[in-house]
Formats: structure tokens, C-alpha cells, sequence
């Protein structure tokens, strides 16, 4: 019997108005990484258009003080990018920005194929989806979370359109799964070229295998995190330790409120053809990026290989995993300057390229999604 999301056991299209659940199941993808429930809870409630500080409105404000504080902690980076963008061939630099506006686009492609593939039948356009898609990615480079932090926007946007509960759960749970999927189809590739042509130190494989492992681990988690047997038993062996009790209640919040969440798997098996084009699209993505770079050194005119920028970008994702900072700042900097110069670029112009990188993808989009979430915030 084939599993349709759109529809109960019955046969008939599910419409939950259980608030209680809807936060229940929200607050795990929050709680996944240790974030605090208040940060979830302030996002999640209706705007009172009548306070002036309202959680929502706190939430603006926040973000404005955050911003202005990466602005004047940071403002020798940023003047120093905005004086090597100067510098740039202006040709490679406008493909540069083409490439990040590229992301953004295959990310909304991706969440108009899981809508269609569940059977979510909500009026978006794909300027909409871009939208949202510029707010995800925005916040997945804000809080390192390997890609869960994005995604409570996304939940709380479908909820505003009255979706099932369990179906932006389980819609969630597939991007996420599709995301990691794309990433190690990545990294397989990259070694592999990589050991054809003799390409990379051999610390570098290691650390491929490394985030090769921490990606599938995340995706396991996902898949099982729908399974509410796993969820019991884990729950019982984690309550039964009192080091453990914390994330033992998390687990038993999730039990209660799961319902009949389609497992990621399932729904790969179901519609092969939507999850396959989830993962192609995530794949895009990272190209983008990579193409974003490649540009980059191009406009200033150093001839670097395309798998040179491949595996040192990808190198670099899997250190920002570490959530040390938010934005993986100081880290990201680093871990790609370093990155780029073990794969044969010279040191001055990989830090010089990983800065302009960071304004295009982290310090622009920042400012951008500043506005862009108050606005979508009002619709």
C-alpha cells in the first residue's frame, strides 16, 4: 500500500489545527542542536501589530543589533572588501553574484518539488519560494546546524497556510535528508577524482571520510527521528541516567506529538522521481557556490581548477559543521584560506578570495535577509 502525505488513513486530505502539536513538533527542529526553546517560541507567535515590542518585533530588533555588532567588530573586514571588489574584473564579478543568486533559486526549485511531491496544493510562486529560500540559506550560514536552523522559518511559513502538522515535519525531514544525500554524492566524487589525479595531501582524504561519516549520521538521525519505536526505547535508556534526563524529555515531547510522520526513506521509495530531483537540485546548489568561488579567482585573474575549488569548499562545509561562532566566523575565514593553500593556492590570494566569498555569501545576505524576513514576516 503506497503511502500518499496528502491524505489520512482514511483517505481523506488531513487538516491539523492542533497548535499544541504543531509547537511540539516545531520545537524539535530547534532542539536538535541545543537551540533554546524561547528563540523558537518568540519566532512562532502571531505578530500583535498593536505592541510595539511584541516577540516578533524583539526578534527584528535582535537581528538589528546583531548586524550592527558584526558591522563594528568586523569593520576592517568589511572595509577590506569593499576595497578588493574595487579590484575585481568587473565581468568575473558579476558572474560571481549570478552564481550566488543561482543558490537561491535551486533552493526554491527544491522546495517546489517537495510541495508538489507531498501534495501541498498552497498558491507560491517561485519569487516566493525564493524568497523563503534566501531566508533559510540566510540563517543556515547565521547558526551553523548543518541545514535544521533554515528550516524553522520554512516551518513556520507553512503553518501560516494551515499545512498538516506532520507533513511539514516530514517535508522538512526529506530537504534535510536530500541535502545530506547531495553532499556525500559530493564528496564520493571529489576523492575520486581527486585520488585519479593524485590531487589532495592525504590528511585532506582523511577529513572527506571524516564529514563523509558525520553526513550520513545526520541523515540516519533524521530517518529514525520518525520512528516512534526508535524515539521509546531511546527515551527509556537515556531517562533511566540522570546525565541523560534533558534530552530524554526531548525525545519523549517528540514521541507524543509525532503521529504518523512519513520516514524520509519511505518517501524516496514512494517518489523516487521528486527525491532524486531534490538531491540534483541540492547538488546545483553546491555548484553554485563552487562556480561563485571560481569566479572570484578568475576576476583576478589566477588560473585555479575546477576541482580545486570543489574540494576546497567542500573541505570548509564540513569544518563549519563545529557551531563555534555564529556564521562560523574566524572558522569559515580560516578553514578555507588554509584549505585553498594546502591545494596549491598561494596564501595572499585564497585569503583574499575567501573574504570577497564571505561578503557575497555571508555579509550581503545578511542585510538582505534582515529586511526580506520582516517583510515576509507582515504578509
Amino acid at each position: 500500500m503506497s503511502y500518499d502525505p496528502g491524505k489520512n488513513q482514511a483517505g481523506n486530505p488531513q487538516r491539523i489545527n492542533n497548535r499544541t502539536q504543531l509547537r511540539s513538533n516545531g520545537q524539535l527542529l530547534f532542539m536538535i542542536q541545543g537551540f533554546n526553546l524561547n528563540d523558537f517560541n518568540a519566532m512562532t507567535e502571531e505578530p500583535d501589530k498593536k505592541t510595539l515590542f511584541s516577540k516578533g518585533n524583539l526578534i527584528f530588533y535582535g537581528l538589528a543589533m546583531l548586524i550592527s555588532l558584526f558591522a563594528v567588530y568586523y569593520f576592517g573586514e568589511i572595509k577590506t572588501d569593499i576595497r578588493l571588489f574595487r579590484e575585481i574584473n568587473p565581468g568575473w564579478l558579476l558572474l560571481a553574484v549570478l552564481g550566488q543568486i543561482g543558490t537561491y533559486f535551486f533552493g526554491a526549485v527544491v522546495y517546489q518539488q517537495l510541495l508538489t511531491g507531498f501534495h501541498i496544493h498552497i498558491r507560491q510562486t517561485v519569487w516566493k519560494l525564493f524568497k523563503i529560500s534566501f531566508i533559510t540559506l540566510f540563517f543556515n550560514q547565521t547558526i551553523p546546524s548543518a541545514g535544521i536552523s533554515g528550516n524553522t522559518f520554512l516551518f513556520q511559513y507553512l503553518h501560516k497556510y494551515k499545512v498538516a502538522v506532520n507533513n511539514i515535519v516530514a517535508l522538512v525531514a526529506v530537504e534535510l535528508l536530500s541535502f545530506y544525500a547531495a553532499i556525500e554524492l559530493v564528496i564520493i566524487l571529489t576523492a575520486a577524482f581527486s585520488l585519479l589525479w593524485s590531487y589532495m595531501p592525504r590528511l585532506l582524504y582523511l577529513l572527506l571520510g571524516i564529514g563523509f561519516m558525520v553526513y550520513f549520521l545526520l541523515g540516519m538521525g533524521i530517518n529514525l527521528l520518525a520512528n516512534k519505536r526508535v524515539i521509546s526505547a531511546l527515551k527509556k535508556k537515556l531517562s533511566s541516567a540522570k546525565l541523560f534526563a534533558k534530552p530524554g524529555n526531548m525525545l519523549q515531547t517528540f514521541s507524543a506529538a509525532n503521529g504518523p510522520v512519513v520516514r524520509p526513506i519511505a518517501f524516496f521509495k514512494e517518489h523516487p522521481g521528486a527525491a532524486y530531483r531534490a538531491i540534483g537540485l541540492q547538488v546545483l546548489i553546491f555548484l553554485s557556490d563552487t562556480f561563485t568561488i571560481l569566479a572570484l579567482f578568475r576576476g583576478f585573474g589566477t588560473p585555479v581548477h575546477m576541482l580545486t575549488v570543489s574540494a576546497g569548499f567542500l573541505l570548509t562545509r564540513i569544518i563549519s559543521l563545529l557551531p563555534v561562532a555564529p556564521g562560523g566566523l574566524i572558522l569559515y575565514e580560516s578553514s578555507m584560506t588554509y584549505f585553498f593553500s594546502r591545494l596549491g593556492v598561494p596564501f595572499n590570494q585564497a585569503l583574499v578570495i575567501t573574504l570577497l566569498y564571505r561578503a557575497l555569501s555571508f555579509w550581503l545576505p545578511m542585510i538582505i535577509g534582515f529586511f526580506v524576513y520582516k517583510k515576509m514576516r507582515r504578509e
